[in-house]
């Protein structure tokens, strides 16, 4: 990383990602562009930790003119970065696209000039053009991002999950296997997002399992995951999930320091369960039952 000064006296740098795509050629463009207000990293690349897998998070603040064809600055810009052998266009002001001989991913968001309230992801973010002071301004006043979980997200989740057993064993008794195989995914997914923002970290899905998890959390996990579209398969994960779930549930218990105040009959559950794969006949001579139960 090297630094430079903008014509405000504003320090700026210029970076180069793990994978050594230099961004000296890109800096340069932006900063001769008279309709590029200002620039700065977000994502990986802003907090400086970019590997070789990285895309690039790009935001620029920009003229009324440009905001104004937002399509056209996006693959004005993007241009600046490499050729361009994919681009589409992501909301109103912006685009993702991939460009260079490797098809570096990239991702650019547009602002209007005034755009400039401090939000937690713009923390330390390095700034490569600000022509009059307002980024750096803004960078400053930006508060430390704190990933947590409110307790009414933890109980929600825990909730959905009940629901879930319910729900993908009908689907799975039924006949709609991949329907029921969708849900356990889904919902395993779900659960371990909740516990990774308890540990301070926004997964977006399965990423950081290998950071976040003891050996034995990630094959808990590994275990909700069907092995194919099998009724009994499906049944065994779907088995799997809610020890996943009791463990999520625990560890949301744990770390908020209070119960959720889910109050199920777990066992009434699971023979509940059970009987979505049993004929009407034994249905029928199962008494109904309800036991207050927490993990």
């Amino acid at each position: 990383m090297s630094g430079g000064t903008c014509a405000s006296g504003v320090v700026v740098v210029s970076m180069s990602t793990g994978n050594a795509f230099v961004l000296d050629a890109f800096e340069t463009a932006v900063r001769g562009d008279a309709e590029v207000i200002g620039v700065l990293y977000t994502g990986s690349l802003g907090r400086r930790v970019a590997d070789r897998y990285s895309d690039l998070d790009i935001e620029l603040w920009v003229t009324d003119r440009a905001f104004e064809d937002a399509p056209g600055a996006l693959h004005r810009v993007m241009g600046y970065l490499g050729t361009i052998q994919f681009l589409y266009d992501r909301g109103e002001a912006g685009a993702t696209g991939f460009v260079g001989p490797d098809w570096q991913r990239v991702d650019l968001v547009l602002h209007r000039e005034g755009e400039t309230q401090p939000r937690a992801k713009y923390a330390r973010a390095p700034i490569a053009k600000d022509v009059d002071g307002s980024l750096a301004r803004m960078v400053a006043l930006a508060p430390e991002q704190v990933m947590s979980a409110s307790w009414e997200q933890a109980r929600a989740a825990i909730e959905e999950a009940i629901d879930s057993q319910i729900y993908l064993s009908l689907h799975n008794a039924r006949g709609a296997l991949w329907s029921a195989m969708g849900e356990v995914s889904y919902r395993a997914a779900e659960l371990y997002t909740l516990l990774a923002v308890l540990r301070g970290h926004q997964s977006f899905g399965f990423r950081y399992v290998e950071q976040l998890l003891s050996p034995a959390e990630t094959a808990m996990l590994g275990s909700t995951w069907p092995s194919e579209p099998d009724p009994g398969e499906v049944r065994r994960a779907a088995r799997a999930l809610w020890r996943w779930t009791r463990h999520v549930w625990r560890e949301a218990e744990i770390t908020l320091g209070r119960p959720l105040e889910v109050l199920v009959d777990e066992a009434g559950l699971l023979a509940a369960v059970d009987r979505v794969y049993s004929s009407p006949e034994e249905r029928r001579r199962v008494p109904d039952a309800g036991i207050e139960s927490r993990p």
